[in-house]
């Protein structure tokens, strides 16, 4: 687990191995700002957003910061820009050797971009009130459940939000929703975080070499990269409100 490290405000290449990681506070997204997202988002997009009754500021805020970022890297106007989906809903762009991926959980949102690398990002808002053992119990592979009851009281519920986050992660990077199930993976966390794959989810899988970061945001957030690769990808984050205003 990795504390946020300071956010640049300059774009910079996007190299091999590499992941770049854009992270907005919503909080800080102006009104001006959320103008421009509606002027750069789809018809599409435009129509969801007025059918949000919770949660429509941050859907526009990070559909801004989707359209702007990946903008900015393929030198296109960001609402030129045209997603297509995948059998199980992942978004992508056709014909790009980018990959990204998007998550936002309270007022955060992050954005996750690498060259031919299939990859998955998650944040999770931590909720004390939830019942996470009886959640794990009920949705986590056994052997997760087992070295989360291990952990002092203080402690489980960092070690729930660690696990949730890889695997949503995980799954977003599989192309694979929530519903392929969380028991389907099961993750040993360390020094070197390892997962293991139950044959159902194996088939989804571009490749068996995953490589694993994690950091904890400010507000006690916690967040989750999933990216397949041989080897540990660099990271570099980024301020979008910084480098993109």
């Amino acid at each position: 687990m990795h504390a946020l490290p300071k956010l640049q405000t300059a774009l910079q290449p996007l190299l091999s191995r590499q992941v770049h990681l854009w992270l907005l506070d919503i909080r800080q997204f102006s009104n001006s700002l959320a103008e421009e997202a509606l002027e750069i988002m789809s018809s599409d997009e435009c129509e969801r957003a007025q059918k949000f009754i919770r949660g429509k500021d941050e859907y526009i805020a990070s559909r801004w910061l989707l359209r702007k970022v990946l903008g900015e890297y393929l030198q296109q106007t960001p609402e030129s820009l045209v997603f297509n989906r995948h059998e199980k809903g992942k978004p992508y762009l056709a014909n790009h050797a980018l990959q990204f991926n998007l998550s936002h959980s309270g007022h955060w949102a992050l954005l996750a971009l690498a060259n031919e690398m299939e990859l998955g990002v998650d944040i999770e808002q931590i909720k004390d009130s939830r019942d996470l053992l009886g959640i794990a119990e009920s949705y986590y592979h056994l052997d997760e459940f087992a070295q989360l009851k291990q952990q002092p009281a203080d402690e489980q519920t960092p070690y729930f939000y660690q696990l949730w986050t890889l695997k949503e992660a995980l799954l977003k990077a599989l192309g694979v929703g929530i519903s392929a199930g969380l028991e389907n993976l099961n993750f040993t966390l360390g020094e070197k975080i390892s997962v293991s794959l139950s044959p159902a989810l194996q088939q989804h899988a571009v490749t068996d070499k995953w490589q694993f970061h994690q950091w904890q945001l400010p507000d006690t957030n916690y967040c989750a990269l999933a990216a397949a690769s041989t080897e540990l990808p660099t990271t570099h984050w980024f301020d979008p409100l910084g480098a993109l205003t």
